[in-house]
């Protein structure tokens, strides 16, 4: 198995190839004055299983213009089977076509990387787990969802947050607050969004639960702005929680978002490493997920 970090996930790419106990291949690559990309792999692939490893975090299109070059380059050169591991897959957010005339990106994005030859596809806490299982059953590429939430909520754990209640921002990502409560045990929920009568404002609100006096966390799959992270802390801190943690599993934190989440009252910001950030918070490394994955899929 051969490991190839991208340009936008070197550090990540290392990580896994330690867990793997091999060296990474190095990719030569630079971008043009134009903000063309120039990418070049070196040879002898004849026959082998190679893993790329490429995000596809902001700037998004050119991730991925790199991530497709890096492919086609790998089945040029004779790869038996192409794995690619992109924990922050672009456009998951348009996963279906709200209004007529709209392109349903993440179809797209899935198809491309299938009709380029790769075998199997690794993301990180999908935004739409039923987008993947379509795009299983209806192109020739195997996708495999795994999620970082457990490895953000054990460090939590150990760190005074063990009996936390976990929430997620709405019923939508439940799942991820019912994930993190296997680790911390206290239990979990949702936010409902309430509008003040009096400012219009929208308010983040757990309903039927007195939350005072206790620790509570915030898990969503990506921060970007920051503005929903903020509004729920906010809204634990008015219904009079003690300790507030906000958690991610893809860390954008797009213009000041770190800082708005901050402010509006986080005790601690935890985030993975699917994507690189120097946003201030505590980085926990998703590579050994990634390695399991991996494990299995070549068993």
């Amino acid at each position: 198995m051969i490991i190839l970090p991208g340009p936008a996930s070197r550090e990540l790419g290392e990580r896994i190839a330690e867990g793997l106990d091999t060296v990474p291949r190095p990719v030569d690559y630079r971008v043009f004055p134009d903000g063309e990309s120039y990418i070049k792999i070196f040879p002898d692939l004849k026959g082998e299983t190679v893993v790329i490893v490429q995000t596809t975090a902001p700037s998004q299109d050119q991730r991925l213009i790199q991530l497709f070059m890096m492919v086609r380059t790998v089945k040029e050169l004779g790869a038996a089977r192409v794995i690619c591991v992109v924990p922050y897959l672009a456009y998951s957010r348009q996963d279906k076509r709200f209004l007529d005339g709209e392109t349903c990106s993440l179809d797209l994005v899935i198809k491309m990387m299938s009709d380029l030859g790769v075998d199997d596809l690794i993301v990180a806490d999908a935004h739409s787990k039923a987008s993947l299982d379509r795009a299983n059953s209806e192109y020739m590429i195997r996708v495999h969802n795994i999620s970082g939430v457990p490895l953000l909520a054990e460090y939590l754990k150990d760190n005074r947050f063990d009996g936390a209640y976990s929430l997620s921002p709405d019923e939508g990502a439940i799942h991820l607050a019912q994930a993190a409560d296997v680790v911390l045990g206290g239990g979990y929920g949702f936010f409902e969004k309430v509008r003040d009568l009096r400012t219009g404002e929208i308010e983040m609100k757990v309903k039927d639960l007195d939350i005072s006096g206790r620790k509570a966390v915030v898990f969503d799959d990506i921060i970007s702005s920051g503005g929903t992270m903020a509004r729920a802390i906010e809204g634990l801190k008015s219904q009079g929680a003690e300790k507030v943690a906000a958690a991610c599993t893809h860390a954008l934190f797009m213009g000041k978002a770190g800082d708005r989440i901050r402010e509006a009252g986080a005790d601690i910001v935890v985030f993975t490493d699917s994507v690189e950030t120097s946003t201030e918070g505590v980085s926990i490394t998703i590579a050994p997920l990634v390695v399991r994955e991996l494990n299995k899929l070549i068993l």
